[in-house]
């Protein structure tokens, strides 16, 4: 089934009641039905996460209404269900942190990505079928098949998973459970939902034709690959953030598959340069040297700031070599596998309910006996909400015979930043906050097309993390930022910030603003409005009458300044109708200010303008403003793969819904999570 309905769902495998005069077939209609309304979620767990429990007495007998048809169970029931959900999390084994003691009852994994790394790891040591929840959650006895299935069907999680079989030091037998085709094919995909898709080349397994031109080319151009007897020797692009890919004795396409996939993880704006893709499909048309038999620690990670997090423990216990074989296949074989291993029960469509009805905390649970039912594993990220009107926020405007292997490109002169969940038990924990409503300006920077959402992952976008982008508009179009509360920090460890640096470190803003044209479609109206402009310290700019600059360029040398600015805006009269009228416009920011601050001041105001004519709000009514979209109460929910922002519908205003900015996002390309809002 798809993530979007895996949410919340409760799948029982095996269900045993015992009575007298009781007819089997009513017992169980009747049964259904009451489960069906029962109350099967316990609290503080993040909505992504997955717990199977081997086994789970009914905790108040006899009071079940079996006999009569109900709607629901009586809440005295209900109310113990949840203490006895709560008490098997509670004791709960981790199998993301160590061996599960045998006598566990229950295990729990915080969000798809921690469950497939956990497949993967045990497949690979032998020991799944070993593991009643495995036996439960993918009833086929071929576990090796069924691995190479589930990371086809939800590549968004292979980074992460990767990543964790890294840190495990067990990325070789892993990746040994796939075959070369297989391996490129899961590349392929991965690429795919990020948006990489110029590594689409990348899958092929020759070497030969535009992959060997591009290595020729590369090797040439750039000192990093030398040609020996007509071999291309060239050194992966990842290699100054993933050195461990070179000594780990893999075939291409598996290299290909962990030096990307980390790549996504450590330095996902490194991934999207206009450079990484050529690099990589030249790489793969070259010819390459891999060491052997050596094993490596994964490269130090320089930590990131700790998040203080106080909440209660919900898990106990710690996470059990050799490697597999497997045979080749082609890509069409690895296809037409996926599917017939598929468990049962595994949807690839998206299942939505009402937003009316997204009125309680949805945490999936798998309550099993001794075999749970199948498919529990989530699939494609739920489709999102369509586009909404120009009055709402938000319509979009082999080895080389060579003396010595190719020299590694130079190391970056700063380290890489690589993102460090918060250590201990704090990840996935609830987080309370006070400003909630920062996560629904992901939304707005949805609509106006500056990220792509997962309907377009190769959407172009800002070259700025996406959880900077919120921390730095967020903090202006608060009237008090409560540089206290804990959400500062969280977005910090998203966009991967090590302690010092701050927001929007490294993004380059442009130096001049013209603002799309598309964005002023919201403020089209039947008469033509005064646009402001004038020419001044050397700038010159144009002031939309809601208070944002259209236009903010250098002076053309020698030209007239009045010529200039028919000539920039002539573009926007197709979009609105206006007249030009010669006047004071204020300067954005001080001469002083950064780049980064001069480009705020050119975007904050258009966004603070669109948020307030979508709520119909007053336009100098900045308290109203943060009232309405950001200070906001709510849980937060931060796993490896997900964010989940838990909020109170009673609080939800009716304006935030209309505008759409409450709309569930779902999979983020750019930010490489998954973006939910739960309403309670």
């Amino acid at each position: 089934m798809s993530e979007g309905a895996r949410v919340g769902r409760t799948i029982i495998g095996k269900l045993r009641l015992r009575g007298a005069d009781l007819e089997p077939l009513s017992a169980r209609l009747r049964l259904e039905s009451l489960l069906s309304g029962a109350h099967l979620v316990p609290l503080g767990l993040p909505p992504s996460a997955t717990v199977c429990i081997r086994r789970l007495m009914d905790p108040k007998p006899g009071v079940l209404p079996v006999r009569q048809l109900a709607l629901r169970p009586p809440s005295a029931w209900d109310e113990a269900m949840v203490s006895a959900l709560e008490a098997q999390v509670a004791r709960a084994a981790r199998p993301a942190r160590g061996a599960v003691p045998p006598g566990a009852e229950a295990v729990l994994f915080a969000d798809p990505s921690e469950l497939l790394a956990c497949l993967a790891s045990d497949v690979s040591r032998g020991s799944a079928l070993a593991h009643w929840w495995w036996r439960g959650l993918f009833p086929s006895v071929d576990l090796a098949r069924t691995v190479v299935a589930e990371w086809l069907r939800q590549p968004e999680y292979v980074p992460a998973a990767l990543e964790a079989s890294v840190r495990r030091g067990e990325a070789r037998p892993v990746l040994a459970l796939f075959t070369e085709a297989e391996a490129g094919t899961v590349l392929a995909q991965v690429a795919r939902v990020h948006g990489l898709t110029t590594l689409a080349p990348v899958g092929r397994a020759d070497g030969e034709g535009p992959a060997r031109d591009a290595a020729r080319e590369v090797a040439g151009g750039d000192g990093h690959g030398a040609v020996v007897g007509g071999s291309v020797a060239i050194a992966p692009p990842w290699e100054p953030w993933v050195p461990e890919v070179r000594t780990l004795g893999l075939g291409q396409a598996r290299q290909a598959l962990l030096g990307v996939a980390l790549m996504l993880r450590r330095a996902p704006e490194e991934t999207r340069r206009s450079e990484f893709a050529p690099a990589v499909v030249a790489w793969r048309g070259g010819k390459h040297e891999v060491l052997e038999g050596v094993e490596v620690r994964p490269a130090p990670v320089a930590p990131t700031a700790a998040m203080e997090v106080r909440a209660e423990r919900v898990d106990s216990g710690d996470g059990g070599s050799g490697s597999r074989g497997v045979t080749e296949a082609t890509s069409e074989q690895v296809a037409s596998r996926a599917e017939q291993t598929a468990p049962v029960g595994v949807d690839s469509g998206a299942v939505h309910a009402p937003r009316e009805m997204a009125g309680t905390l949805e945490t999936p649970v798998v309550a099993v006996e001794s075999s749970p039912a199948p498919g529990m594993m989530g699939g494609l990220p739920p489709v999102s909400d369509g586009r909404m009107e120009a009055e709402r926020v938000m319509e979009p405007v082999g080895a080389v015979e060579a003396p010595a292997p190719p020299a590694p490109p130079e190391l970056p002169s700063t380290p890489p930043r690589v993102f460090e969940p918060p250590p201990g038990r704090a990840w996935g924990l609830p987080i309370s906050t006070g400003l909630g409503g920062l996560f629904y300006l992901v939304n707005l920077a949805l609509f106006l097309e500056m990220y792509g959402d997962f309907s377009r992952p190769a959407h172009p976008h800002l070259p700025l993390s996406l959880w900077d982008f919120v921390t730095l508009v967020g903090r202006r179009l608060l009237v008090d930022p409560r540089t206290g509360d804990p959400v500062w920090k969280v977005l910090a460890l998203l966009s991967g910030r090590k302690a010092g640096d701050a927001p929007g470190a490294g993004f380059e803003p442009p130096e001049a603003w013209r603002i799309p044209s598309e964005w002023l479609l919201a403020f089209r109206a039947p008469e033509e409005s005064l646009w402001t402009w004038e020419a001044r310290d050397e700038r010159v700019r144009v002031l939309h009458p809601a208070g944002f600059l259209v236009l903010d360029v250098p002076c053309a040398g020698g030209d007239d300044a009045g010529a200039q600015v028919l000539r920039e805006t002539e573009a926007f009269s197709r979009e609105c109708a206006f007249t030009l009228v010669d006047g004071a416009v204020p300067a954005p920011a001080e001469v002083e200010a950064s780049a980064l601050e001069r480009w705020l001041a050119w975007l904050v105001p258009y966004c603070r303008s669109r948020l307030v004519r979508a709520l119909g709000l007053a336009p100098d009514d900045a308290p109203a403003l943060e009232a309405a979209v950001l200070t906001h109460d709510a849980r937060l929910h931060v796993t490896e793969t997900h964010v989940d922002v838990v909020l109170a519908l009673s609080q939800l205003p009716l304006a935030v819904r209309v505008a759409g900015l409450d709309r569930d996002i779902g999979w983020l390309p750019s930010a490489g999570r998954h973006l939910t809002f739960h309403f309670e």
